[in-house]
């Protein structure tokens, strides 16, 4: 059963067509939906408003990092388990840092998010890690 999962990006054309389309194992696919959760915005997925996560509902939002990171850690712990029923004890941390970049015409401000989550594959009963890092909140100075 490791093996059942099918990889992303999805390839619509070629199941129509009735080619085989690439698999993954059972953790690269719990890896796959976890940051498509994190990168996916409420109201983007046609099939249910809620999938996604607050990352993007409060990306420019002016409150304190702390604050910030606690909206966003508890919407990803609801949203995994709501829709990522293959992990328990789920256990997520967030962290953020902001860089500086300098070009000849602008600065920018721009905030990166990592979010690691810590918890446990049921079919197998062993332990999982999930950690990426992504780009929010260009902001430009001039």
């Amino acid at each position: 059963m490791e093996d059942q999962n099918y990889a992303l990006p999805l390839a619509l054309d070629r199941i129509v067509a009735g080619q085989l389309h690439p698999k993954c194992a059972d953790r690269e696919a719990v890896h796959q939906h976890l940051y498509l959760l994190m990168v996916t915005h409420f109201d983007e997925a046609r099939f249910d408003s809620g999938y996604g996560c607050a990352l993007w509902e409060h990306d420019f939002a002016v409150l304190s990092q702390i604050k910030w990171k606690d909206l966003i850690r508890e919407s990803l712990e609801e949203a995994i388990c709501k829709y990522e029923p293959r992990l328990t004890n789920a256990k997520i941390r967030v962290e953020v840092e902001e860089y500086e970049v300098l070009t000849k015409s602008n600065n920018y401000v721009r905030k990166r998010v990592g979010v690691e989550v810590k918890a446990t594959i049921k079919r197998i009963n062993e332990a999982f890690v999930f950690f990426e890092r992504i780009f929010i909140s260009p902001l430009s100075i001039e």
